[in-house]
């Protein structure tokens, strides 16, 4: 757990400022919501979301969780200058990965950087046609290494590292071949999700719960998590991320030493 008990048990009574909850239909949907800041994950926000896997880990009713984004980016990642300022020793791989329930994402917006680890670590996703997905944290001086090791488990590790490398944009189309995205439609994506949530309520909550844990147990490195968290934060030190932000924030180019 990432906080304690009594916190959890009140959940229903916390005013969240970053995420809109709802509970229906044995579902948590959780939607992100700072769209003046693209949906930027700060450290207020990545509380939050935790406090929601803790809250769906606790509550029995809760079979299945939503995440969707109320503007035209679903997520672009860690807000980098917040974090500067704010340092948050919640990995954000770790809010994902012990959320023992089957996570589904409706992407309606494009998806960058830390973004992309959501998508990585939910068991069902659907997306628009047009949506794009990038991992452009080469150019802030950072390399994706929490989006990376989840990646892993998914596609060809040589695709991988080649999309760290270059941070290209790459469309739903294509991270749908490659495993990232279960289904690309134009249609209603929530109705498509619903036929998700039908099967998953349907069958037994007890054996999905105990088998995501083990799963979680099983075969995710939560050492090598640490790793990667602490070589992370060591690259958040450098001089390039520190002119990768500044290029960022004054909307240039960055100049590499």
């Amino acid at each position: 757990m990432f906080f304690n008990k009594e916190k959890i048990k009140n959940f229903n009574e916390i005013q969240f400022n970053f995420l809109i909850v709802k509970i229906n239909n044995h579902t948590l949907e959780i939607t992100l919501n700072r769209p003046e800041k693209k949906n930027a994950l700060n450290s207020d926000m990545l509380n939050e979301l935790a406090l929601c896997t803790d809250y769906a880990n606790y509550n029995d009713s809760i079979r299945a969780v939503i995440y969707n984004s109320n503007c035209d980016i679903f997520c672009s990642g860690l807000d980098l200058i917040d974090f500067k300022k704010n340092p948050n020793n919640i990995a954000l791989a770790d809010i994902f990965n012990k959320l023992h329930k089957p996570k589904l994402v409706i992407l309606e917006g494009d998806v960058h950087a830390g973004g992309v680890l959501i998508v990585a670590c939910a068991n069902y996703v659907i997306s628009k046609n047009d949506i794009k997905l990038s991992l452009p944290e080469v150019n802030r001086g950072l390399f994706p290494l929490q989006v990376m090791d989840s990646l892993f488990r998914i596609m060809p590790k040589k695709s991988v590292i080649d999309w760290c490398i270059r941070g290209k944009k790459m469309t739903a189309e294509e991270c749908e071949k490659l495993n990232l995205i279960d289904e690309v439609s134009d249609n209603d994506l929530e109705n498509l999700c619903q036929l998700w949530i039908n099967d998953i309520i349907s069958v037994s909550p007890n054996a999905i719960k105990n088998g995501l844990r083990i799963f979680e147990e099983s075969y995710i490195d939560k050492d090598n998590i640490k790793k990667l968290n602490k070589e992370l934060k060591k690259l958040r030190k450098s001089d390039d991320f520190k002119e990768g932000v500044s290029a960022f924030k004054e909307k240039r180019k960055p100049r590499w030493k």
